[in-house]
């Protein structure tokens, strides 16, 4: 399967992070700090704020205001369903960074141009490969540890080592 055919659903952040359209800016902000994301849903008045509405709302100190008045409003949304390419597309048409999915009337999660990125980023030492001509985009290739010295067979890039969590490297790939 092509990345861009890959359903929203399998790359989205969940849960939802949501509050409600009185929230005071200075609430919501907070609450992007201390779970680290980059936006909140307002789910009684069908809007999304992000960091950006909320630094606008800062600069123009308006730090107790609802967050009814600083939102992005209406939401724009993507199926579960939808695939990677519908995604980048609606992001594209109405220049945003961040769709909510929804599933019937439910937010059930949240796709951001750092979602996507990941989706569609290939592992470094493949590209590598490929371009020296060793490696095979289709074949499996030996990642081993850069801590304990595990090594993997895999089709794909392990994200870290299941023995003691730290990076791996592909040794399928020259080091010149």
């Amino acid at each position: 399967m092509d990345r861009h055919e890959q359903p929203i659903h399998e790359i989205m952040t969940t849960p939802v992070r949501s509050v409600t359209a009185d929230t005071p800016a200075r609430e919501a902000a907070s609450v992007l700090l201390e779970e680290g994301i980059g936006s909140v849903v307002v789910a009684d008045a069908d809007g999304i704020v992000t960091k950006t509405d909320l630094l606008a709302g800062i600069e123009e100190q308006r730090l107790e205001a609802p967050v009814s008045e600083l939102m992005t409003d209406p939401v724009v949304t993507v199926s579960p369903d939808a695939d990677v390419q519908t995604a980048i597309d609606r992001m594209h048409e109405y220049e945003i960074k961040r769709l909510v999915v929804e599933s019937g009337t439910e937010a059930v999660g949240i796709v951001s141009t750092t979602d996507l990125r990941r989706a569609l980023a290939t592992d470094l030492d493949s590209v590598i490969g490929l371009f020296a001509g060793s490696v095979d985009s289709d074949s499996e290739q030996t990642y081993e540890c850069i801590s304990c010295g595990e090594r993997v067979t895999a089709a794909s890039k392990p994200g870290t080592c299941h023995a003691c969590d730290a990076p791996m490297r592909n040794l399928s790939v020259p080091r010149n």
